[in-house]
């Protein structure tokens, strides 16, 4: 169970990658080669066998509220406590992309490890519809740029460009919390606490007298 603060992220990040559509999948992908049924209707390794089927006749093969693409979805589902006969549904597509939310460093963000500014700018290496909110470099294909603030991370790859403001998604990274975050498991309780407890109840016992 995820907070409302995460589930709100959630949203906020389905709007611009597919306009919350769990079916959709990438839009160049001609109709003769979609898939068979709905993607709510299908295992996941289903959808696997489906987009392996179609990886050499285009550029992407996302799937999903969250676009999903082949190779994410392979080496997260088992991390996402999922297994390969369980459904795309609604209720595990949003597990998935929480486990993304973790691996780009959510826990670490609730506790302070690290700043909104870095959290956004992972979550926009994740999902090309979201902007970069400071300078990032980026290494593809033998040679490094800038990618400046408000462009997607992947924006020059003919497929990709951001579709929200830097300011509407720092506002979504700052409402998930610290309160968020898991608690800490609490210190063992010392001896002296036990038995200050012990010598009160004894005393109440018996009228205040130890």
């Amino acid at each position: 169970m995820v907070s409302v603060t995460v589930e709100n992220l959630l949203a906020f990040i389905r709007e611009p990658e597919s306009r919350g559509d769990y079916n959709i999948v990438w839009s160049g992908i001609k109709a003769i080669h979609r898939p068979p049924r709905r993607l709510v209707d299908m295992t996941i390794k289903q959808v696997l066998d489906w987009q392996d089927s179609i990886d050499h006749l285009y550029m992407s093969e996302a799937a999903g509220a969250y676009q999903f693409m082949e190779d994410t979805l392979r080496s997260l589902y088992a991390e996402a406590g999922l297994r390969a006969g369980d459904m795309m549904n609604v209720q595990n597509q949003d597990a998935l992309a929480v486990q993304l939310l973790k691996r780009r460093g959510l826990v670490k963000y609730q506790r302070g490890e690290i700043s909104a500014e870095t959290f956004a700018n992972n979550l926009a290496m994740e999902w090309a519809s979201l902007p970069v909110v400071t300078r990032v470099k980026r290494t593809a294909k033998g040679r490094t740029w800038t990618v400046q603030p408000g462009a997607s991370y992947y924006s020059g790859d003919g497929l990709n460009k951001a579709h929200v403001a830097v300011d509407a998604l720092m506002a979504a990274v700052r409402a998930v919390r610290a309160t968020d975050a898991p608690s800490a498991p609490s210190a063992p309780e010392t001896q002296p606490g036990w038995l200050a407890r012990f010598f009160a109840a004894l005393a109440a016992m018996f009228g205040g007298r130890t």
